[in-house]
């Protein structure tokens, strides 16, 4: 992945167990860049970040929620309301 993200400032990747990891950025463009990139998949896996406020623990965090976009063919155009797409 920080191949991927061309880092300025590198990355510490640390594994946290139970399919979680620590990714801690030294520099904080990167930061904002690879938040505002999401959504990012590894091996066909979503990655779901979140940003730690400082002090607090990773592990506690409930990763649950991200955004994605999806895209829909040939869907009709009454169908193209926000109601729908919800």
């Amino acid at each position: 992945m920080a191949d991927l993200w061309h880092l300025i400032g590198g990355i510490c990747i640390t594994n946290l167990g139970e399919k979680r990891h620590l990714f801690q950025f030294f520099h904080e463009v990167d930061i904002h860049r690879v938040l505002a990139g999401t959504p990012w998949f590894f091996n066909n896996r979503l990655l779901i970040l979140q940003r730690i406020p400082n002090g607090e623990h990773p592990a506690p965090l409930a990763l649950n929620f991200t955004e994605f976009w999806i895209q829909v063919h040939e869907l009709p155009p009454r169908l193209m309301t926000e109601t729908m797409a919800k």
